[in-house]
């Protein structure tokens, strides 16, 4: 797998991940939809190392392809672009003015696509704060989750770079990672994301 991560979004979760990255020594491509000229200078000042090239050669040029767009701009993404590599989703979806819930995810289902749902449940600013080198004595836990082990493993390879202990779930459990979730928010040591986790399975086999 290539060290080369790609990122849809210059927002504040995709420039904070740029920038752990290339602290890590990944390359990183970013690309961004708005045109807009400060998007440069944010690029350049905040995830300086990384490069700004338009989606088609981010999409073309990356292994990992991180979403960190709002979750309403997913319909957006030409996913069909994105076939060969890891899409890692990190967005949220929220619930609407009006109270209803938001539209199911168009990733959810697409044959073709390898997603790992993951560095969505802590916020941009913990990500920068928390991140430690590998070996410190308290690392915060990042939860990884698909059912697509390898393209889970290289997530988790990442999650390590960036600076976090990587947790690794299946699908099925990828609900805890969510806004109403038991690690939303919540800064955990791995160990105590993995007795939550634990806690969680013994339940489910309780109620069957």
């Amino acid at each position: 797998m290539s060290e080369r991560l790609g990122i849809l979004g210059a927002g504040k979760l995709g420039t904070a991940v740029a920038r752990l990255a290339v602290d890590a020594g990944r390359e990183v491509l970013i690309s961004d939809a708005r045109d807009d000229p400060m998007v440069e200078l944010v690029v350049s000042t905040i995830a300086a190392g990384s490069r700004l090239v338009p989606a088609d050669e981010m999409f073309q040029g990356s292994d990992i392809v991180l979403l960190a767009i709002p979750y309403s701009h997913l319909g957006q993404v030409d996913l069909g672009a994105l076939e060969h590599a890891v899409l890692i989703d990190a967005t949220n979806p929220w619930l609407e003015v009006d109270g209803a819930d938001p539209p199911e995810s168009p990733l959810r289902g697409r044959r073709g696509l390898r997603v790992v749902r993951t560095l969505n449940h802590l916020a941009y600013e913990d990500l920068i704060a928390y991140a430690e080198p590998k070996g410190a004595p308290f690392r915060t836990a990042v939860a990884v989750a698909s059912d697509d082990l390898a393209a889970r493993r290289a997530v988790a390879a990442l999650v390590d770079d960036l600076g976090f202990d990587p947790v690794e779930v299946d699908g099925r459990s990828a609900w805890m990672l969510e806004s109403n979730g038991p690690f939303f928010g919540r800064r955990l040591a791995r160990e105590e994301m993995s007795a939550l986790i634990s806690a969680s399975r013994r339940a489910d086999r309780l109620t069957w």
